[in-house]
């Protein structure tokens, strides 16, 4: 055993031939070994170590400690030592001469961990010894992936936090300053922008701001199933109920229970599915798909859009008591063409990013390309910015992102869109422009819209994009 690695061990114990005897024993066995003759000089000798041990580290990592220790009674030290928060998990084996039931029963009480009756055989200590360290090997495995679980929740929660989502716009600011106030209470929420402006980071941000941050945040994306497969994936169905469920399923609300759902593209759901949500948002209550179960669920809902409900309310798409059971405290996002002075912050976050993902020494923007950013209207707007930082990033050879690193659609159109372009006309460029710059492979022109292959199909479809063959 490597010396730097070695198990430290306090031995307590009055009589010298025997602190003598175990350490022999101990230190065979590659153990670094203390002694103390008494309670006292054990504790001082503990209180040195806890002060120049490593932060989160115990003194020592075993102690054998004999209850009788001249005028001392060694269960006092015991009781010490388990009493303190630093020094509480130290593993203690107390050393006795008594033997029956009862005092093992009061050694243990106090805190030890495990006793041994003198006079002991060598190998009967070694091995309660072993099994001891072991334990605290456990033990301290055990709270290092604790703390690292502490950690990552921590940073989870610095991530969302909602003065984490960049933006000085004033128009952002009052989304923060909304998020504050509602975080913490589990009115239903419906946060309505353009695809690509932030809609489930702000969801998100509610969550992890909100006395539910610890229990599941559940994202439902409306947009990507059919009806059926919809109120499957939402509400669960049970065995046999339709072809294919060879299985129970725990549908979302499920699995939300305690939580946040994120309804992402409320606006896609049938009429039908529509009158179950109704219902969910109204006692909290559904059945699963075949079942005669009812459920009920403690969960807060958060919806978004990228649509205009009200529109789709006089189309007679979408229920008008539905939204106003979703629009309790609405939040609109706006486009990023709208808060141009955050752009040059946005750019210098993905700029930071990204030169850290990819390993690229890329530290500024030069003035041409700022100035080409400003100028594009960003109908895919924050998603778009960060894909263009991250094609940029990726073909940059020099230290500052000059304008033949972007891609080439920023470079060659004039600096501002016709103002009468519609949004969607905006948005089916972009994606008419993403799949060629791919050759029509869909999965990389999902994953560089930040889109589910089902969405860009849905999408295609709306739009009537297909490849031209020559």
């Amino acid at each position: 055993m490597a010396y730097q690695e070695a198990k430290k061990i306090l031995v307590v114990d009055d009589e010298k031939e025997t602190v003598e005897m175990i350490r022999a024993l101990l230190e065979l066995e590659g153990y670094r070994v203390f002694s103390a003759l008494s309670g006292a000089e054990a504790m001082r000798f503990l209180e040195v170590e806890l002060r120049t041990s490593p932060r989160g580290e115990t003194p020592v990592d075993l102690i054998l400690l004999d209850v009788m220790l001249g005028d001392e009674d060694g269960r006092d030290l015991c009781r010490k030592i388990k009493e303190d928060e630093k020094m509480k998990f130290i593993p203690v084996i107390i050393l006795t001469v008594r033997s029956s039931l009862q005092d093992k029963i009061d050694t243990l009480n106090l805190g030890a961990d495990d006793y041994l009756t003198k006079p002991f055989i060598n190998e009967e200590l070694l091995a309660k010894v072993r099994v001891m360290l072991r334990i605290k090997d456990l033990h301290d495995q055990l709270k290092r992936e604790r703390d690292k679980n502490i950690l990552l929740s921590r940073a989870l929660e610095e991530r969302y936090s909602f003065g984490h989502i960049l933006g000085k716009n004033s128009r952002m600011q009052a989304i923060y300053e909304l998020i504050s106030d509602i975080a913490d209470t589990d009115s239903t929420v419906l946060i309505q922008g353009e695809s690509g402006t932030g809609k489930e980071l702000i969801a998100r941000a509610i969550h992890f701001n909100s006395h539910r941050k610890d229990k599941p945040f559940i994202v439902a994306n409306c947009s990507a199933y059919s009806q059926n497969l919809l109120e499957s994936e939402l509400f669960g169905h049970e065995k046999g109920s339709f072809t294919g469920a060879i299985r129970r399923k725990i549908g979302r609300f499920e699995l939300s229970h305690g939580g946040t759902i994120f309804l992402d593209e409320i606006g896609e759901v049938s009429p039908p599915t529509q009158i179950l949500l109704l219902r969910v948002l109204q006692d909290h209550r559904f059945e699963r798909v075949g079942g005669e179960e009812t459920l009920e669920v403690d969960v807060r809902v958060i919806a978004a859009t990228n649509k205009n409900l009200m529109e789709e309310i006089r189309k007679g798409t979408f229920r008008e008591d539905l939204y106003y059971r979703l629009n309790v405290i609405p939040i609109f996002v706006p486009p990023l063409r709208e808060r141009k002075d955050d752009i040059p912050l946005l750019a210098s976050h993905f700029l930071q990013k990204f030169s850290q993902e990819k390993r690229k020494e890329v530290s500024g923007i030069s003035p041409e390309v700022m100035e080409i950013l400003l100028g594009h209207s960003w109908p895919g707007n924050v998603r778009e910015l960060e894909n263009v930082i991250e094609h940029a990033i990726i073909v940059s050879k020099q230290e500052k992102i000059l304008p033949r690193d972007l891609p080439q659609y920023l470079v060659q159109q004039p600096s501002r869109a016709p103002e009468l372009a519609s949004l969607e006309d905006h948005e089916k460029n972009l994606i008419m422009k993403t799949l060629e710059e791919t050759n029509w492979n869909k999965h990389r022109a999902a994953k560089r819209l930040k889109i589910n292959r089902s969405t860009l199909y849905g999408k295609m479809k709306r739009y009537g994009l297909s490849r031209v063959l020559n």
